[in-house]
Parts: structure tokens; C-alpha cells; sequence
């Protein structure tokens, strides 16, 4: 706190200085002033929160001095300095908004107790206006929140026809009546670390604000009609919904599209890629040109960031085509039979890349290899087991992967730990029901809890696919994985911490804990308790005492 003493008398004010001092209040005195007029001026100059001033001084006197400071400065907390026969004057100069008033000669735990008081009001203060400001950023932040929640419900579904998005922005609505085509144009932002340039590590809203200037003033300064939002369901996607009399001209859109990027490179130092759908003659059906603009993105994967991907040409047109032909797919099923995984992996590898790096390839060709592959796959554990999905999970599982995936270089992996599962699982499948397969799984985890166990590993233990396998588990036993681990986890420290001669450590290694403030925490959130007082209730219960 920043505090000024006005007094004319030299002494007084050096007094209080150094009582101030004594108080070891969180106080600096930052000026003084020998009358009033002096205090206005440098009021201005050291902008103080709590001002200590007599009354009687010579050109202007204390009393004028609060009136003009309170004018100036409504929040300033004064404490008022008067002799025994100045009470008229300390009366008066409670009506200038005067917290507290002290008699000469000042007392030192008085002094402190007073600024004590003010301290405390200033503070209050201080957090009531913080409280408001906060409470209007969240208003302000929660509008624009609903807006790009109605409006990322609008293109991703496009339901009740874009009418409640439109209720809710007045420019949606307005270009719903002027225009008679619609598209939708998606921006993805390569990931962003903070700090970076010049901006901070809490400038992710203004780094982002700074980026959807780039691309309004772009696309407004074309004549470009349209409504800019952030997706909510997808992390760095921007969407303008663009609107016009007819369906867009793509040359010119695309120029528009490169400067953005060009724009947001060289201001910002960021990469980002842009997919255009091709235009929808109704709001209705907005989603589609979405969906167009969405699949054109993906092959990102072959050419990269920086690039412009409309959906005009042949990114979202180009046929799909089989790439496994019957002579493949015997020389699969011959390997398969012999478990040579190096032949798999191999023939994998190479066929991957030549998909990848032919001539005019795009996403469309790769998926279509990828769900070949897993539907021959699967035809082949159909004459080992019924249950192939826990060996190379559900053909949605795959397609989820392959919509999220940055490069195509990481597909063979996941297509040879498709095959490795086969291999690594065929004799027992041709040994075990599904159910003995489980079970078998339930009995390694019952007696490895001291382990450091997760989805992954167990899968890759048992050769099984995590997703599939976790969907199973929880149909068998009534809970998921993780929870079960959890439960039988504390299930067994329970009874560990029964034995007085361990400690709270070495139980919690026992049950797979390497930290013991962590499985005190966990243990706490299953049960009501700490170890400790786990351990104390089961002692006083099993005690003779309780026993009679």
C-alpha cells in the first residue's frame, strides 16, 4: 500500500514516518506535503491508496485538501491528524468520506490499528472489484461460449435447420435471408506451446484472438459474407461459414484462403491448414459442406501443412480403389498360417508406402487399404475364434485412429501390431472360450496388484486390442478396468493394513503405489479414510475391549 502524510510541521511528519515504520504494516510512504495545495499535486504524481493529513495548514487546510482529493480520487482512504480542540473539524471532515481520525500526539498502536482497518477495507475493495470484473469476463465469455456451441452444433449436425444458432447471432440470421449458397471453410492450427514470440504463457485467448483477426479481416475486406467461430468439440478448428448469391468462385476463394495462411505465418510464426467444402444450396444442410471440407483436410497427412485443401477437386472426388489383390490376400493368409511375421511386416511396409507416394494420392486410397486390410484380417480369425474383435478391435476403432492421425508413416505400425496380435493369440484362441480368455486376464491382475498395471500393458500381454478388451471386461465383471484394479487394490491394503509392522509405504508398494501421499489420497477417496485411521479403527475394533 502506497500512503502520503500531509502535515505542515516537519517533525509530525517524520514522526509518523517512523511510527508508520514500527508497525510493520505492508505500508510505504511515498510522499509528503507541507499544506494542501502542495498534497494535490503530488496526489496526482504518486497516485497513493491511504493519505494522512492534519487539518490546519497554512494556503489550502486539510478540509479544502479532502474535498478536491475525494473529487480526483473517489477510492483514496484518508486518516485525519487533529488536536484536542479540533473536534468541529474532524465532524466536517467525516462528510468528505474520512475513515478514521487520530488525536495529537499520534499513538503508535493507534496509528497501527487504524491502518490496519483500512488496509483491510482497501483489500476488500480490491477483490469486490476483481470479484465484478471477473463476473463480467465470465458473462461476456459465457455469450461468446454459447455462441460457438450453438453454431458448432449447427455444422456439425445442422439441426432445427440452423434456427436456433440464427436466433442467437444477429449476422447468421442476416445472411441466411440474403444469401442463397452456403459453405463451410475449416481451419486447423498446428498445435500451439506457450510462450511463443512475444506472447506469454496466459496469452492463449489473445494469441488466439489474434488469429481470428487475421482471418476476418481477410475474408471481410474481399466482401466476403460469412460468420467466424471457434469449434468447441475440436481443439485449434476455426470455422467461417461463408455465404453468397452463388456458389463460390474457388480461385478467388483460394487466393484469399493463401494469403491467410501467409498472414498468420509471418505475423504469428504459426503453420495452419484450410479445407473448403463445396457450397449447400440451404443452411439446413451446412453440415455437409463440413463434412467435404473435413475429409479434404485429411490428406494433410500426405502433403502437409500451409496448403490450402478444396474439396472442388479431386481431395474428397477421388475414388476409392481395392490395393489387396486375391494374389495379396493368399500370400496374408499363407503367413498368417505360418506366423512368419517378418514376412508380414515386411509386405506391409512396402505396399504402405506405395499407396503413400503413388501419383495423385489421397486419404480416400489409404483408408480404403487400411479397412481391406482389417476386413482380411478379421476373415481370418472367423476360422480360428467367433470373437476377432479382441484381437484387432472394431473396424470404428481403426477408422477413428486413421481420422485423427498427422502422418501416414506411423500406419504400418499400427497395422503390424494388428498382425502381431493374430500371431501372438492364435493358439490360444484355438484352446480358450472368451470367457476363459477374460478370466485368465482377472487372475494375472488379481496376483500382480504390487505391479504397475494399465490397459496397455495387459492388452499387450494377453495380445489383445485395449479398446475392445475394455468394452468386454466391464460386460463380464460389471465394472471397467480401471476401476476394478482400483477396488481390488484397496480391497488388499485394507488387509495389509491390518499388520501393525508395516508401514504406510511398503503397503502402498505391495498394492502397485510407488507414493505414499497418492495412495493415502486414493485411499481417502474410496473409503472415507486415511491408512492411518483405517488402521487405528481396525486395531480398537479387533481390540479385547471391543471384543466384551
Amino acid at each position: 500500500m502506497k500512503l502520503m502524510i500531509v502535515d505542515d510541521e516537519q517533525l509530525m511528519r517524520q514522526g509518523i514516518r517512523k511510527k508508520i515504520q514500527m508497525t510493520g504494516l505492508p505500508v510505504t510512504v511515498v510522499a509528503e506535503a507541507g499544506d494542501g495545495e502542495e498534497a494535490l499535486h503530488k496526489l496526482a504524481e504518486e497516485r497513493p491508496d491511504i493519505v494522512i493529513t492534519d487539518i490546519r495548514m497554512p494556503r489550502m487546510d486539510g478540509l479544502a485538501f479532502l474535498e478536491e482529493a475525494q473529487r480526483a480520487m473517489p477510492e483514496l482512504q484518508f486518516v485525519v491528524v487533529s488536536g484536542y480542540g479540533e473536534f468541529e473539524y474532524a465532524r466536517r471532515a467525516i462528510q468528505f468520506g474520512v475513515t478514521d481520525y487520530l488525536l495529537k500526539p499520534v499513538d503508535k498502536e493507534e496509528l497501527k490499528e487504524s491502518l490496519a482497518r483500512i488496509i483491510r477495507k482497501i483489500e476488500w475493495g480490491r477483490s469486490q472489484r476483481e470479484l465484478s470484473a471477473q463476473a463480467e469476463q465470465w458473462r461476456s465469455s459465457s455469450e461468446a461460449s454459447l455462441r460457438d456451441q450453438m453454431l458448432s452444433k449447427l455444422i456439425q449436425y445442422g439441426e432445427d435447420g440452423g434456427q436456433s444458432a440464427a436466433a442467437r447471432d444477429e449476422r447468421l440470421l442476416g445472411m441466411i435471408a440474403r444469401c442463397s449458397h452456403f459453405a463451410a471453410v475449416v481451419f486447423q492450427l498446428e498445435p500451439i506451446v506457450l510462450p511463443h514470440q512475444s506472447f506469454r504463457k496466459e496469452d492463449e485467448k489473445l494469441l488466439r484472438f489474434a488469429v481470428h483477426n487475421i482471418i476476418a479481416t481477410i475474408l471481410d475486406s474481399s466482401g466476403r459474407d460469412g460468420v467466424l467461430f471457434r469449434h468447441v468439440m475440436h481443439e485449434n478448428e476455426l470455422v467461417y461459414v461463408l455465404g453468397g448469391h452463388s456458389p463460390v468462385e474457388t480461385e478467388a476463394l483460394q487466393r484469399e484462403l493463401n494469403e491467410i495462411l501467409d498472414g498468420i505465418r509471418r505475423h504469428l510464426k504459426l503453420e495452419a491448414a484450410i479445407g473448403c467444402g463445396a457450397a449447400v444450396n440451404r443452411m439446413e444442410v451446412i453440415q455437409q459442406s463440413y463434412q467435404q471440407a473435413k475429409q479434404a483436410l485429411r490428406n494433410r497427412i500426405f502433403y502437409g501443412v500451409g496448403r490450402v485443401y478444396m474439396a472442388e477437386t479431386e481431395y474428397v472426388k477421388a475414388e476409392p480403389h481395392s490395393v489387396i489383390s486375391r494374389e495379396d490376400e493368399s500370400y496374408l493368409l499363407s503367413c498368417l498360417n505360418e506366423c512368419n511375421a517378418g514376412a508380414l511386416d515386411a509386405w506391409i511396409a512396402q505396399r504402405v508406402e506405395a499407396v503413400a507416394t503413388g501419383a495423385r494420392v489421397y486419404f480416400t486410397h489409404l483408408e480404403s487399404f487400411c479397412v481391406e486390410f482389417h476386413l482380411l484380417m478379421r476373415k481370418y480369425l472367423l476360422t480360428q475364434t467367433s470373437i476377432p474383435e479382441w484381437i484387432i478391435g472394431e473396424l470404428d476403432d481403426l477408422l477413428h485412429w486413421l481420422q485423427a492421425l498427422e502422418n501416414w508413416r506411423k500406419i504400418p505400425g499400427q497395422l503390424t501390431e494388428m498382425v502381431h496380435n493374430i500371431i501372438g493369440h492364435l493358439y490360444k484362441l484355438r484352446h480358450a472360450s472368451e470367457y476363459s480368455a477374460i478370466d485368465e486376464v482377472k487372475r494375472y491382475i488379481d496376483q500382480s496388484l504390487h505391479e504397475p498395471l494399465n490397459l496397455q500393458m495387459i492388452a499387450e500381454r494377453f495380445f489383445f486390442h485395449p479398446s475392445y478388451f475394455s468394452r468386454r471386461f466391464k460386460e463380464r465383471f460389471g465394472e471397467n478396468f480401471v476401476n476394478y484394479l482400483t477396488n481390488e487394490r484397496i480391497r488388499k491394503s485394507e488387509a495389509l493394513l491390518r499388520d501393525p509392522n508395516l508401514k504406510i509405504q511398503q503397503v502402498a508398494e505391495l498394492v502397485g503405489f510407488k507414493d505414499a501421499a497418492y495412495f493415502s489420497s486414493v485411499f481417502r477417496k474410496a473409503t472415507g479414510m486415511t491408512p492411518n485411521q483405517f488402521r487405528s479403527r481396525s486395531a480398537s475394533a479387533e481390540s479385547p475391549e471391543a471384543a466384551t
